[in-house]
């Protein structure tokens, strides 16, 4: 009898501790796993990319006096490498250079100087030019706000011909002389990149480049007299500019950032 009723109170006793401990049980078990966090656009990396556009500008020639300006246009394209960092919230700093091929070019009819053809012709060539910038910008997540500036590289050539009354009263003929030189000076400008597709940008960008102003010296060309001077021409300067527009396409290196994982129970 004392036997059966140990049976009995040892079975009820061991429910109770299954029943009582099953909810404990139940909150050890380990919480499903979180989703994988969404990686966040970041502007920091090196970036590789090509251009394309277009330009216009002017060529300001001074020549034994006056100054005569006319306009070049065309287009060009090339590429362009940098690198960009992005701080903690929206500024973006960064490095770029770039390379271009082009084909803007002008000229210039019938100069006037006292009545006489003092440039019959004149031509511009702008062949190449490239620059070594500084980035500066906003970043809204996938959008940049930049500007843009910095040195200015351009292979340029003018050529020059000089009618026969002005540079050469003893030559029946005109004289033509080409001069060609390496131009440096500065650029500036700006503009707007967005990120569309994986590392992968688009951007869309206006500049201004100033060659500033260079003097040439050439014995080619016969002494003018203008009393009671002689003159050796060409003694002239020759300034450049030019505006651009374009759009260029862009893959930046390195992936974006992916954030904290937070765990939850």
């Amino acid at each position: 009898m004392q036997r059966m009723f140990s049976r009995r109170l040892a079975g009820a006793t061991a429910g109770l501790l299954l029943t009582a401990t099953s909810p404990f049980a139940a909150d050890l078990t380990p919480p499903p796993p979180l989703p994988p966090p969404v990686p966040v656009w970041t502007w920091t990396g090196f970036e590789l990319g090509v251009q394309a556009g277009g330009g216009v500008g002017t060529t300001t020639v001074n020549f034994l006096g006056p100054n005569e300006s006319y306009s070049t246009e065309g287009a060009f394209g090339g590429v362009h490498l940098g690198y960009n960092y992005q701080f903690a919230g929206p500024l973006v700093i960064g490095l770029q250079g770039e390379y271009n091929f082009a084909g803007i070019t002008g000229t210039t009819f019938n100069v006037p100087f006292n009545a006489a053809p003092l440039i019959s012709y004149g031509r511009t060539d702008i062949a190449e030019f490239g620059s070594v910038d500084g980035r500066v910008g906003l970043a809204f997540d996938h959008v940049l706000i930049y500007g843009i500036g910095g040195w200015a590289y351009g292979d340029i050539r003018n050529q020059i011909l000089c009618g026969a009354l002005a540079c050469a009263p003893f030559v029946s003929i005109p004289i033509t002389r080409d001069f060609a030189a390496n131009r440096y000076g500065y650029d500036v400008g700006g503009g707007i990149e967005y990120n569309f597709y994986g590392n992968w940008t688009a951007r869309a960008e206006f500049r201004y480049y100033n060659w500033t102003t260079r003097g040439f010296n050439d014995a080619g060309f016969t002494l003018v007299t203008l009393n009671p001077f002689s003159i050796a021409i060409p003694n002239h300067t020759d300034k450049e500019i030019l505006y651009t527009g374009r759009i260029g396409l862009t893959y930046k290196f390195g992936g974006t950032v992916a954030p904290p994982v937070v765990s939850k129970y």
